[in-house]
């Protein structure tokens, strides 16, 4: 076993911060569909607000069973928001998905599915353009908004809402605090093209880039003032500004990189948003966490141009992880990636094999935080998991020669 000689916050900052550390960290990007599972319960019940404390209680059970891990992506069980945040909140997981237990077309023990379906109109980036994201967001809340976890139905009953989620998440930062267990993030989105492609679908949208360019631009101009502002406001929320970054910032980006578009589309209606949200949020203070779905690898020489230590490149196991490295070196932390595959469907020896491969080269003196490819499957084997937790205390990083 590797010898300690950091607590979980040092470990965790000196990955982000590319200094040397004792070992990789290990961060679990989980939610409580996995925790309910590791109790025999229904991947659905995480989708329950009647039952959420009793998901969070699962995961610290879950914790305490493997020996720990080093960090938490999210606090989970809520988020700290504001009144606008929540609206966002509701467009990408109310309106173009379908969650287990809700939806008898899905198994219970699956996780939420997107269900695509135009929302949002063509005239509708008028709208946004003349009055703003949110206030186009205010406006329309009913049509353009789904029903998500409770979510009032009504503007002026979001504040009081909004009060309630961020004072539970607030609550369990504590609680995973006084296990010394740091939070990554304290504000969740998506980038300003992924939101339209979720309200236009990925078909309308992509045909309004080659048919409407100019507007489009300018509501991704738009958009992006109101939501990079909104997430700081959230992050905030979480506790008082961050010394280190942490918790930062995560922002899901999938619909904009090489498996969808060509890098000229990529440069003109993608890079600039994520860019500037980056780099503004890095003036604030705070650390980016991108939320790579998908096969961005053609996408990974612009990261170059952003802060170094600025960001956390977390991949879905679709980006090679080995080249990501090759590319940005020591630039970016890297975050992530262990298939799915292997961890619903692989055995222990699959799973240490991966995750030493990745300690060894990836994690080379500093830079890599383990975890799993995107979230970890509700069907994962609970001895894989349990495996990937302990091959950081088991497998050591590769050291530069002096």
């Amino acid at each position: 076993m590797i010898k300690e000689t950091m607590n979980k916050f040092q470990r965790v900052q000196a990955a982000i911060n590319l200094e040397p550390y004792d070992r990789v960290p290990v961060a679990p990007h989980i939610n409580l569909e996995y925790a309910f599972r590791y109790k025999g319960r229904p991947a659905a019940d995480a989708y329950n607000l009647a039952v959420a404390g009793e998901g969070i209680q699962a995961m610290f059970d879950l914790y305490n069973s493997v020996g720990g891990w080093d960090a938490c992506t999210l606090a989970t069980g809520a988020l700290p928001v504001t009144p606008h945040y929540i609206l966002l909140l509701a467009i990408i997981y109310g309106n173009t998905m379908k969650y287990p237990g809700q939806d008898s077309r899905l198994d219970v023990n699956t996780s939420p599915q997107y269900a695509e379906r135009e929302v949002m109109t063509i005239q509708d980036y008028d709208q946004i353009i003349e009055k703003g994201w949110h206030k186009f967001l205010e406006d329309n809340r009913e049509r353009i908004c789904g029903s998500f976890m409770g979510i009032p139905t009504t503007f002026s009953e979001l504040p009081g809402y909004s009060q309630m989620l961020s004072g539970a998440y607030a609550a369990n930062v504590q609680q995973w605090a006084q296990m010394g267990v740091p939070i990554m993030a304290g504000a969740l989105l998506s980038d300003p093209e992924m939101i339209l492609s979720l309200l236009r679908t990925a078909k309308e949208f992509t045909l309004d880039l080659y048919r409407r360019p100019d507007k489009v631009k300018k509501t991704l101009d738009v958009m992006s003032k109101d939501i990079t502002q909104g997430a700081i406001d959230s992050a905030r929320v979480a506790g008082p500004d961050p010394k280190n970054g942490l918790p930062g910032i995560m922002v899901s980006c999938e619909r904009g990189g090489g498996t969808y578009y060509n890098l000229k589309t990529f440069e003109y209606f993608v890079w600039p948003y994520i860019k500037e949200e980056v780099e503004t949020w890095w003036k604030a203070g705070y650390v980016t966490t991108l939320h790579f779905d998908t096969d961005w690898i053609k996408n990974m020489p612009y990261l170059l141009q952003l802060p170094r230590k600025s960001c956390i490149v977390e991949l879905d196991s679709k980006t090679d992880m080995f080249k990501t490295k090759d590319i940005l070196g020591d630039h970016l932390c890297l975050m992530g990636d262990v298939p799915a595959s292997i961890s619903a469907k692989g055995t222990v020896d699959d799973m240490e094999q991966y995750c030493a491969k990745l300690i060894e080269y990836v994690g080379k003196d500093t830079g890599l935080i383990l975890s799993n490819g995107c979230a970890v499957p509700p069907d994962t084997k609970y001895e894989n998991f349990k495996a990937m937790i302990n091959s950081v205390k088991k497998f050591a990083p590769g050291r530069s020669k002096k």
